[in-house]
C-alpha cells in the first residue's frame, strides 16, 4: 500500500458542495420518489425488530442512534491541554479511537468541499439550515461488518448487520469527540443520524482507501465492508497522506458489482464528472427504491459489497491476493479470475441465523 500525495479520484474541476437535503433519502421522506417510499423512509417502517431498533424506527426511544443524535457536541474542558507535538497528538488520538472501537482511523485536513451546504429540511422543506463547519482537521473512522452477514444481502440478517456498524461507528465518534472535548478542544461527532459531512471522500484523504465503481470507500483490509463515522475538531493534529492499492485499475478492470446489483444502479462503463469530480456515478434513487421493494424480505440492500472481490474472509490466500493486487498491477486481473471460480460470478448464499 503506498502513501501518495493526492487522492487517485481525479479532481478535475472546482469541487461544489452539496445539499443534504438533495440526498436520495431526504428526496424520499419528501415523496419525490413515491407517496408510499415517502411513508416508508420518513418512519422507516422496516418489518423487522433489528432495523427497527439499530436504526431510528417508528418508536425512537427504542433505538440507541436516536439517542445518540443529540450526543455529538458538547461544551470543551477550559483547562486546555498544551498540544507541543502534533504527530504525537494524532498517535495518541488513533490509539483511542481503537480503544473506542475503530477498526480503521485516518486524519485528514477537512476540505469543505466536503461539509455538507445545507441541512436536510425538516416537515417536507426542500432546504434546511446553511451548515458553517470550521473546524481544521477530519478524523476518518471505519468499523468494519460481519462478512457472513452481508452474505445474506438482501434479507434483514444483512439488515441488521449494517444498522449495527452504524450504531457501533456513532457511538465511537460520539465518545472520540467527547474525549477530544476534554482535552480542551472543540470536536463534533458526525454519524448517519446527524451529520453534516461526506464520510467517503474524507476518508479517501485520511488514507483509509480509495473510492470504488459502486460509490463505496474500498480498503485493503475489509474492501467495502465497512460504515463510516468523522469527527471535526480544531485539535491540533498531523494529517495522514491518501493511499494507492490499486483499486481504480481494480475497479476498471472488474463490474462484478454493477453486473449484480439487482436495480442496475451501478454503472458499468466509465467514470463521469461529479460537481468537480472524475468518479463512477450510481443512481441513488434506483438503488433507494429496491431497497424499499419488498419489505417483508429486506429494508436495504448490501450486494454489491457481498460480491466484491475485495469482500472476503481473513484467511491467509485472501490477505496475500490482497496484498499482491494492492501493489502489482499484473496480479490484478488473477484475483479476478481465482474469485469468479471459487465463488462463481454471481454468487448467491443460504445464510441461517437465528429465526431467520
Amino acid at each position: 500500500m503506498g502513501r501518495i500525495e493526492q487522492p487517485t479520484t481525479r479532481i478535475v474541476g472546482e469541487p461544489e458542495r452539496f445539499d443534504r437535503g438533495e440526498t436520495a433519502f431526504a428526496r424520499a421522506f419528501r415523496g419525490e420518489l413515491g407517496g408510499g417510499i415517502s411513508v416508508f423512509a420518513s418512519r422507516f417502517a422496516s418489518m423487522d425488530a433489528f432495523g427497527r431498533i439499530l436504526l431510528i424506527g417508528p418508536r425512537p426511544e427504542n433505538s440507541l442512534i436516536f439517542h445518540m443524535v443529540s450526543a455529538t457536541d458538547g461544551q470543551a474542558d477550559p483547562d486546555r491541554v498544551e498540544v507541543t507535538n502534533a504527530g504525537a497528538m494524532s498517535e495518541t488520538i488513533k490509539e483511542v479511537g481503537r480503544f473506542l472501537g475503530a477498526d480503521l482511523i485516518g486524519i485528514s485536513e477537512l476540505n469543505q468541499a466536503y461539509v455538507y451546504s445545507h441541512n436536510m429540511g425538516l416537515e417536507g422543506l426542500k432546504q434546511g439550515p446553511e451548515i458553517e463547519l470550521g473546524h481544521r482537521y477530519a478524523i476518518s473512522v471505519g468499523v468494519e461488518m460481519d462478512y457472513h452477514k452481508i452474505k445474506a444481502s438482501p434479507s434483514h440478517i444483512d439488515e441488521a448487520e449494517v444498522g449495527l456498524a452504524y450504531s457501533k461507528v456513532a457511538k465511537t465518534v460520539c465518545q472520540l469527540a467527547a474525549y477530544i472535548r476534554e482535552l480542551g478542544y472543540p470536536a463534533q461527532a458526525h454519524h448517519v443520524a446527524n451529520e453534516q459531512v461526506m464520510h467517503v471522500p474524507i476518508a479517501v484523504s485520511s488514507g483509509l482507501g480509495e473510492l470504488g465503481r459502486l460509490g463505496f470507500l474500498m480498503t485493503k483490509e475489509f474492501g467495502p465492508r465497512l460504515r463510516l463515522g468523522t469527527v471535526t475538531t480544531d485539535l491540533p493534529l498531523a494529517p495522514d497522506r491518501p493511499v494507492d492499492i490499486g483499486i481504480q485499475d481494480f475497479c476498471e478492470k472488474c463490474t462484478k458489482c454493477a453486473a449484480n446489483c439487482p436495480s442496475q444502479s451501478i454503472p458499468k462503463g466509465g467514470k463521469t464528472i461529479v460537481r468537480g469530480v472524475e468518479k463512477w456515478q450510481i443512481h441513488p434513487d434506483t438503488c433507494l427504491l429496491f431497497w424499499f421493494s419488498n419489505p417483508k424480505k429486506h429494508g436495504s440492500c448490501s450486494v454489491c459489497i457481498k460480491v466484491c472481490p475485495w469482500n472476503k474472509p481473513h484467511n491467509w490466500y485472501h490477505v496475500t491476493a490482497a496484498w499482491a493486487a494492492s501493489r502489482f498491477s499484473l496480479a490484478r486481473t488473477p484475483l479476478l479470475w481465482l474469485d469468479n471460480i471459487l465463488y462463481g460470478k454471481r454468487p448467491s448464499y443460504k445464510v441461517r441465523w437465528l429465526n431467520y
